[in-house]
């Protein structure tokens, strides 16, 4: 290995306050309210209920709300984010051939928000790998690590493309490049394991570059476990929305 091996790892950070946790009916409940409360302009509460959908794998309730969304938003960069949500809502629930074309609708709106770019190349070169149409979805994936290579995914879904064409030592490459990137998401340290158990001849010359993309993926766990939040249920939720309710405003 001619690369450096220094890593990095980004935990999400808890909301502040308390965490209670909230069935998906209570949830729902909460967030149509805000909507029913917000028909001056309800984009914010349209874009957080299609979230909860989509999250929830609610795929046709989250396509309903995207859709009255869409048909409000004003200039292209909102509406490709918005067609991103609805290939991601697809490909949520394993429907890769409508994810492809929500995908693709979505890069035909030219948005030029890096984020979105990033997400709708490489959310497109991912389905096409599912769909074994690994060729074409290195093209995305490779445009998605260009627009930006700090990010582990199209490292990640690059490595897959380029296994599935047989090109298992640069697949290696990216595997370790997305743990590099990000070594709290064990998900290509995974896939390094395993292409190196399907072909042996690997060992040799990466080896040693996994037992390090171990070793850091073992550090971003132990610190994830120690970051992670309180939720609170029970009794205890219900006296913190109690409090909330006495604290009126408030907002969700």
């Amino acid at each position: 290995m001619d690369q450096r091996l220094d890593f990095r790892f980004s935990i999400p950070r808890a909301p502040a306050g308390p965490l209670v946790a909230l069935s998906n009916e209570e949830a729902e409940r909460l967030l149509l309210k805000k909507l029913d409360d917000s028909k001056a302009d309800p984009t914010q509460a349209l874009w957080e209920l299609a979230q909860f959908y989509k999250l929830s794998k609610q795929h046709e309730k989250a396509l309903e709300r995207l859709r009255q969304l869409l048909a409000r938003l004003p200039d292209p960069e909102q509406k490709a984010q918005c067609v991103l949500t609805m290939g991601q809502a697809m490909e949520q629930v394993g429907d890769y051939p409508a994810a492809v074309r929500y995908y693709r609708e979505a890069l035909g709106l030219e948005p030029t928000h890096t984020f979105t770019w990033y997400f709708i190349n490489n959310n497109l070169g991912f389905c096409l790998n599912t769909l074994g149409q690994f060729a074409e979805g290195e093209n995305y994936c490779r445009k998605a690590r260009e627009v930006d290579p700090t990010r582990p995914n199209a490292h990640k879904n690059l490595g897959i493309a380029l296994a599935g064409q047989g090109n298992y030592q640069e697949a290696a490459r990216c595997f370790i490049a997305a743990t590099q990137a990000n070594a709290a998401d064990a998900r290509a340290f995974r896939l390094l394991q395993d292409l190196l158990k399907q072909h042996p001849e690997l060992e040799f010359e990466f080896q040693d570059a996994a037992d390090c993309c171990q070793k850091a993926v073992e550090v971003a766990a132990s610190k994830a476990q120690e970051l992670k939040p309180t939720v609170y249920g029970g009794w205890r939720k219900q006296l913190i929305l109690l409090w909330a309710w006495l604290r009126k405003p408030f907002r969700w």
